[in-house]
């Protein structure tokens, strides 16, 4: 028998029952793959951290693509030129966060990552993405390049659009996460803070001080 599922106005509002782990475990993967479909879900946008080659962290902001809880697997797009790759390359686990501002929520996630450099779950990624998403993968300058005024990454320095230009610079980061953390602020005095390990295919629950 399956669990009620909350939506996100009805759960964590004062006065509504608090949830059980059961019931957050299954929020936190329902809110992920609501940031999919919905653009202005406040989980859509995430921060990405890695470690650099010289060793600090490195944070930027990356777009949640697609997320399976039966796979458990999330996804975002990068350019494979970019720092982000080399430095997954040498170091392939990453951290995720997510923030609702409006609903004091805040999801992290912890993760191994893949890079898919090529085959066919690439190409349908790139061809079912808009286009207006695809222009960066088309310049001939590399993230992180320096240039002597913000409008030379594009101007002159872009490939004639077509179906595929600029799929040579375009990959999916798999992300495959170990842990999750929940942490919900739904009064001063009332605040619940979860967080779920994956051993051997099962997720280990437990409450945590906020």
């Amino acid at each position: 028998m399956s669990l009620p599922v909350l939506t996100s106005v009805q759960a964590g509002l004062p006065g509504m029952p608090a949830m059980n782990l059961e019931q957050i475990y299954r929020r936190v993967w329902d809110s992920l793959a609501a940031a999919v479909r919905e653009d202005d879900h406040p989980f859509k946008v995430m921060q990405a951290a890695t470690i650099g080659l010289d060793g600090c962290p490195n944070v930027r902001t990356v777009l949640l693509r697609s997320v399976s809880e039966q796979e458990n697997l999330l996804t975002f797009h990068t350019d494979l030129r970019s720092p982000k790759v080399a430095e997954l390359s040498r170091e392939p686990r990453v951290a995720l966060v997510g923030v609702d501002t409006v609903r004091n929520l805040q999801v992290r996630v912890t993760g191994q990552t893949r890079i898919v450099r090529d085959g066919q779950a690439r190409l349908d990624a790139w061809r079912t993405s808009p286009d207006h998403d695809l222009v960066v993968y088309r310049t001939h300058v590399a993230p992180g390049t320096p240039i002597s005024q913000a409008d030379n990454a594009l101007d002159g320095t872009r490939d004639a659009p077509g179906p595929d230009q600029g799929l040579k610079h375009f990959c999916v980061v798999e992300v495959h996460p170990t842990s999750l953390d929940w942490l919900e602020h739904v009064t001063v005095d009332r605040q619940q803070r979860a967080r779920f390990v994956r051993q051997d295919h099962i997720w280990l629950r437990s409450w945590i001080a906020p």
